[in-house]
């Protein structure tokens, strides 16, 4: 994927769940929403290199970006959180619980965790070359399902990628006050590879996953990636993020991995890129509007 696409993707995320919030404040929308801007590189970054049709990916209750880095088409999640009988599970699931071919999350922390476990086994035992991404926050770190997936798929050399996006803090609480140690020491001590990275350069985020799934692709053999990343929403549509210290937001403000990709790009590349993205929001709203709720049959 060339950077200018990576760039739209990332920019679609953006934009969407800024919409979001928009239609929730119109009364648009109902029951909640997690949102995800600032994690945008990962999304995009990592996978792009997965063939959705075969590869498993599942996700979290903050998984907008990863549904629409894998499906550029925000037509039929506005009609999902809009409760439309065209949404991607006809309007019963809305924000937390979305599907794209072998995508799927759930709202559970952690919950998918387990799962993913489950289908890499599942690829394993027919020995094929498929993989499955699992994607989770920091907040599930201490979930006992989460560990236990992490020592099966260690017992059992299954073909995942564990993927945690740490952006410090689970719902309004820092990692720093419910944890001890580190995460790398706990993932080394179920004999599992470690990688961390910083998700500010889609660029780099890209070149670093691109090798990691080729050695799950080509080993069979599990991985872990931590992304140090940061949320400019907060853990809920409801949320104002009081907790968070101004330090923190401005530093991951001036490492927003939009304004480092958009720096590498023309200008009017940028602008086009903008009017196109806008266009194709506000088109998805409209048409989903418009369409039916669901009848008694679903």
């Amino acid at each position: 994927m060339d950077r200018l696409e990576m760039y739209r993707r990332m920019l679609l995320i953006r934009k969407t769940e800024e919409r979001i919030e928009e239609l929730f404040a119109k009364g648009l929308l109902r029951g909640t929403t997690h949102g995800s801007r600032g994690q945008e590189a990962i999304a995009v970054g990592l996978l792009s290199h997965l063939d959705c049709a075969n590869d498993y990916v599942t996700g979290s209750h903050r998984s907008h970006g990863h549904f629409l880095a894998l499906n550029p088409d925000p037509y039929p999640f506005f009609a999902e959180l809009m409760g439309k009988e065209t949404g991607m599970v006809y309007g019963r699931g809305g924000s937390q619980h979305l599907s794209y071919q072998k995508f799927i999350t759930n709202g559970i922390t952690g919950g998918m965790v387990p799962i993913a476990s489950g289908l890499a086994f599942s690829l394993k035992a027919k020995t094929m070359d498929r993989i499955c991404v699992s994607i989770f926050g920091d907040g599930a770190m201490n979930e006992g399902y989460v560990m236990e997936a992490l020592n099966l798929s260690a017992v059992f050399d299954l073909p995942i990628l564990f993927v945690l996006e740490n952006n410090n803090y689970a719902m309004s609480t820092s990692f720093q006050n419910t944890n001890k140690g580190v995460i790398q020491k706990r993932i080394e001590g179920f004999g599992l590879p470690y990688l961390q990275c910083k998700a500010t350069d889609v660029d780099d985020l890209y070149d670093k996953c691109a090798e990691v799934v080729s050695k799950i692709r080509n080993t069979r053999h599990p991985q872990f990636i931590e992304f140090i990343t940061h949320r400019f929403s907060g853990h809920s549509k409801s949320d104002a993020r009081l907790y968070m210290p101004k330090e923190i937001d401005e530093y991951w403000k001036k490492n927003d991995p939009l304004h480092r990709i958009e720096s590498k790009l023309e200008a009017t590349d940028i602008v086009a890129t903008k009017i196109s993205v806008e266009n194709m929001i506000d088109a998805a709203i409209t048409r989903a509007s418009e369409d039916p709720y669901p009848g008694k049959g679903r």
